[in-house]
């Protein structure tokens, strides 16, 4: 046995009456360098212990034997993996294992020593606990000797209003935060403490500041949560250009001291819920986002979980065909000056479950204490209408709001919550009397699939171009003054390269404004013309190759964009298009929604052996792609129309073969499509049944393959036997 051990073994039987359990009880330390953090709270003088997840601010209370007397000063020793703190009850250290059972040791303390210390912690260079107390200065304990000396009197160190210490893993120094805010770095070894910059202002927060505990991770994060309301804050540590941010909301005690290693990371688990507003509204996890831990307690059905936000365009939703951004709906339009309502849809609601929402009215790309529409409001399952004003300074134009669902009062925009979730949307503010119509509704966008061998079949696997598209109109009394369409590239499958574009049949051209036209794509301004020449009814064209947007996927092999087994990326190439109207359009006589979107042969680009010789050469935009019965522009070139198999009449119907299939579709956006080369049909059994029949009453929910439906698929004429059933869809 060594000469620690046997100090330890002394040190527990002379404090047996101290530690509360049997004397043969084994110390059990840390097996490793924990993650979580820990607080030591005594309420009611007798200490609490919990576990905390700084990242979310959740915690649980954790069995413990820490008898009846205040722990504070506590600290985690990277060297032996226990805890250390001052044991208010024996006026001495204390050490805390795993299991949460205290072991008071036997210290040599100088004379005058105080026999109560509230800030300590245990340094990552050197074996030692440091504590101080602002009467007394900084001591320091040998945790291999166990002998206790005065580092510094009051006189020296100075007295800093502070509450607890931690150590930076990389640099020596200790820091924490007074209560005016301001950071403080530690010398230790100097025995000097430096006040450098405020990090926060009490009169500015509306809260008094008690930082008492306070925490590292090994990238050199300084974690400082405040006993008052919870709230942790996560500080840049950068000499006098420090800052702090709001990270996470925590528990509050009036008794608050923490303990966690600090070579130990913070970062988000699977298990949470972000926002997907672009970063300047505090979203990404090193921007302190909005993000939530997921729990039975969400806006509307669906949550999905990601370590990281995926910042707009790039929504989450952009990974999978899931769209969880479905507990908010705007029914009534959000115009300047009026009162406006959601419904907010609630799915395990507790009676803490409180709802917060922002709206971005000045879009200013933040959302601000005067933008806050929604403080507090309790909410119970199922949907509840709740109504907001709009203020008269809010700006015409499309901006972002969040909805934040929790059990946390007074939550702000930003920072980590235990439960509930965070859902984002892009919404319009409109002038006084305009009214919106969306299609397909709400945030839901509708899903356009193309065959791009027109005029043949080719092999039918209908994945050459998907298109998710939003349409949005814009009324005044009684007419269509504005237009906007929001998009994004599901998949590119097609050996060819494919414009898209979007006709409205029956308007003019000079109907539009086209110097007020505009084009995002990826969130960038394109300047082009858009709005197409030379045309009877008005084209805008989207993309003139939609591959300049996309690249195949990442893996070896990949050869298209999301349309090959092991070849999908979240990624999607997103584009929004703004149109004004020159001349207000009556609603009788706009074109009915979804209007007339189509692909064409993007300019030259070999499009396939027939558009090769009608053209002779590329057939660019003499070659158009429409949905079945949709009339082609006026640039198609009809000698495609008998050139394959298309047996449209060229006046009442179009791009159909004899027996009713298309070459494009629309489907809900939750549609897997097929993967390449498995043609639809093999795919989606009822899909034939469906296209037959003119009237779309045969099968209309063919793109839905139950399990039945699955079987029957695989032992049909229609199918290939030899297909496998996990690699015919793309998911």
């Amino acid at each position: 046995m060594s000469a620690t051990q046997l100090r330890l073994g002394a040190t527990v039987a002379a404090f047996s009456a101290c530690v509360f359990v049997p004397n043969s009880y084994a110390q059990q330390p840390f097996t490793d360098c924990p993650t979580e953090a820990f607080l030591i709270q005594s309420p009611s003088s007798a200490p609490i212990a919990y576990g905390v997840n700084i990242d979310l601010g959740s915690y649980q209370a954790l069995n413990s034997t820490l008898g009846n007397a205040k722990i504070n000063a506590v600290g985690f020793s990277q060297h032996d993996n226990f805890i250390y703190g001052w044991d208010y009850g024996t006026s001495s250290l204390t050490r805390i294992d795993s299991d949460f059972v205290k072991y008071a040791l036997s210290v040599t303390k100088p004379a005058g020593a105080p026999t109560s210390i509230y800030v300590g912690d245990v340094a990552l260079d050197e074996n030692a606990w440091y504590g101080y107390r602002p009467a007394n200065g900084l001591y320091k304990i040998d945790l291999d000797s166990l002998e206790m000396t005065q580092v510094a009197t009051k006189a020296q160190f100075g007295s800093p209003s502070i509450f607890d210490i931690a150590f930076h893993p990389n640099d020596s120094y200790a820091y924490s935060i007074d209560s005016s805010g301001y950071l403080w770095q530690i010398d230790v070894n100097a025995g000097t403490s430096t006040r450098l910059n405020q990090l926060l202002d009490k009169s500015e927060l509306g809260y008094s500041l008690t930082f008492g505990a306070v925490y590292f991770d090994v990238d050199g994060n300084f974690y400082a949560s405040n006993n008052g309301n919870g709230f942790i804050f996560k500080v840049a540590i950068n000499g006098n250009q420090s800052s702090a941010s709001l990270f996470a909301y925590g528990p509050s005690s009036s008794s608050n001291d923490g303990a966690r290693c600090a070579l130990a990371p913070v970062e988000a688990s699977e298990n949470t819920d972000f926002g997907d507003a672009p970063d300047s509204y505090n979203t990404s996890y090193d921007n302190s986002g909005a993000r939530h831990g997921i729990t039975s307690l969400i806006l509307g059905s669906n949550i999905d979980g990601e370590t990281e936000a995926y910042l707009y365009p790039n929504s989450d939703d952009a990974s999978s065909a899931i769209n969880d951004e479905d507990g908010i709906e705007f029914p009534l339009p959000i115009q300047v000056g009026r009162a406006s309502k959601i419904d907010a849809t609630v799915n395990g609601a507790t009676a803490s479950s409180v709802l917060a929402g922002w709206i971005d009215f000045d879009g200013d790309g933040s959302f601000e204490a005067d933008e806050k529409i929604i403080t507090n409001v309790s909410v119970s399952d199922g949907k509840q209408a709740i109504f907001f004003s709009v203020p008269p300074w809010a700006q015409v134009g499309q901006t972002w709001a969040r909805f934040r669902l929790s059990e946390i009062q007074d939550l702000g925009p930003s920072g980590g919550v235990p439960s509930g979730e965070v859902e984002d949307y892009l919404v319009d503010i409109t002038e006084d009397g305009v009214v919106i119509e969306n299609y397909p509704s709400g945030a839901d966008f509708t899903t356009f699939a193309y065959e791009d061998q027109y005029p043949i079949a080719g092999d039918y696997d209908m994945n050459d171009v998907l298109m998710n598209v939003k349409f949005t109109e814009y009324q005044l009394d009684g007419s269509v003054i504005r237009l906007k369409f929001e998009g994004q590239v599901a998949a590119l499958g097609g050996d060819y390269h494919s414009g898209f574009a979007i006709r409205l049949p029956g308007v003019a051209p000079t109907d539009i404004k086209d110097e007020l036209i505009e084009l995002k794509i990826n969130g960038e301004v394109v300047e082009r013309t858009v709005l197409e020449s030379g045309t009877t009814d008005a084209v805008f064209i989207i993309q003139d190759d939609l591959w300049d947007l996309a690249v195949p996927g990442e893996a070896e092999g990949c050869t298209f964009f999301r349309t090959q087994t092991n070849c999908g990326t979240s990624y999607r190439p997103s584009w929004q298009l703004t149109v004004t109207m020159r001349n207000a359009i009556a609603n009788d006589q706009m074109p009915q929604f979804p209007y007339d979107p189509f692909i064409f042969a993007a300019p030259g680009h070999y499009y396939g052996d027939i558009g090769y010789q009608i053209s002779g050469g590329y057939p660019e935009r003499g070659l158009e792609v429409h949905l079945k019965n949709k009339a082609p522009t006026s640039k198609f070139d009809t000698r495609y129309r008998s050139a394959g198999v298309d047996a449209g009449d060229g006046d009442e119907t179009h791009f159909q073969t004899a027996d009713g299939k298309p070459w494009a579709i629309e489907i809900p956006l939750t549609w897997k499509h097929p993967l390449e080369q498995v043609n639809i049909e093999k795919a989606y059994r009822y899909f034939a049944d469906f296209s037959a029949d003119p009237t779309g009453q045969t099968a209309p929910t063919w793109y839905i393959a139950t399990e039945e439906e699955k079987d029957n698929r695989v032992d049909s004429d229609t199918t290939n036997d030899n297909i496998d059933e996990n690699h015919i869809y793309f998911d």
